[in-house]
């Protein structure tokens, strides 16, 4: 059976298929970018995500490859792409919901909250690494007056590095994680840290090479290669990458490897996800009655 053929397999399994939407697909099957398309929606709809991610691969080489005026075009596409991921997954019956409100009166400033969320970029973090958490966020305290101020930090897919209020945390779950050795002052450095990270880019780039490592699809097996490093400048992050240089910038890394903290500091970290957080040995996880 033909790639394409097994695109369209997944993508729509019904023997019900319409004319329309099968000429639809071998239209899009036609050129690069479409291809691209349809492996990334087959992907979100089932399990073949080391092949879909495969065939996006060569996709994006096609592409790169061709005599266009490739950055505009690159740049629609990315655009697509993360409305797309970034859409509630309508397969997940959301039938129980964290009332993340009620954490407000447990939640000191450097706690990390994970969560699992309910959009099709959720269901792909955790197919790809095989957890339930599919995000990492950290509360830092209100950041204006108000009853519901902006107070947890995060970087998302599509603004970057930003500041949301408890009232804006769609998840499925939530799970806090507290810092056990860390004082007053230590926390504080952490939660300024990554305040002034507001405004910084997401890291798409890794993000791509870590879901090609974890899923083997490099000639090596999963490696630190891709991963940035521990610098204080860094520009560019993705949920757990943001957390790891905070932490390992005041002293305390998620990773258990040995590393060198400080401004100047270039030692490579890992490839985190979020439910390595879970298993850090510097947290402690709050009971399930609060965050779960």
């Amino acid at each position: 059976m033909s790639e394409e053929s097994i695109v369209k397999r997944d993508l729509y399994p019904s023997a019900a298929q319409t004319d329309c939407t099968i000429g639809y697909m071998a239209m899009l099957a036609r050129f690069p970018a479409g291809r691209m398309l349809l492996h990334l929606v087959a992907m979100v709809r089932d399990q073949c995500v080391r092949f879909h991610m495969a065939g996006i691969r060569r996709e994006i080489s096609t592409i790169a490859a061709e005599h266009v005026p490739r950055a505009g075009i690159r740049a629609r596409l990315i655009g697509r792409v993360v409305r797309y991921l970034t859409r509630p997954n309508k397969h997940l019956v959301a039938a129980v919901r964290t009332d993340a409100q009620s954490l407000a009166d447990i939640l000191d400033r450097g706690d990390v909250l994970l969560s699992e969320g309910s959009t099709r970029l959720a269901t792909l973090v955790k197919r790809v690494t095989r957890s339930r958490w599919s995000h990492v966020s950290i509360y830092v305290g209100p950041l204006q007056d108000g009853s519901d101020p902006p107070c947890i930090v995060e970087a998302d897919i599509a603004e970057g590095v930003r500041s949301i209020r408890l009232s804006e945390l769609d998840a499925l779950r939530i799970r806090v994680l507290r810092p056990t050795s860390l004082n007053d002052t230590e926390r504080s450095r952490l939660a300024d840290w990554v305040v002034s990270k507001i405004g910084s880019e997401y890291d798409l780039a890794y993000a791509w090479a870590l879901g090609q490592d974890l899923l083997h699809l490099h000639w090596r097996t999963r490696s630190r290669s891709s991963s940035p490093m521990i610098t204080n400048n860094a520009t560019r992050f993705i949920c757990c990458s943001l957390l790891a240089h905070a932490f390992a910038l005041i002293g305390y890394p998620i990773s258990p490897l040995p590393m060198r903290i400080g401004v100047a500091a270039t030692e490579d970290y890992g490839s985190l996800t979020p439910g390595d957080f879970e298993h850090a040995a510097i947290f402690e996880v709050l009971p399930k009655s609060v965050g779960v």
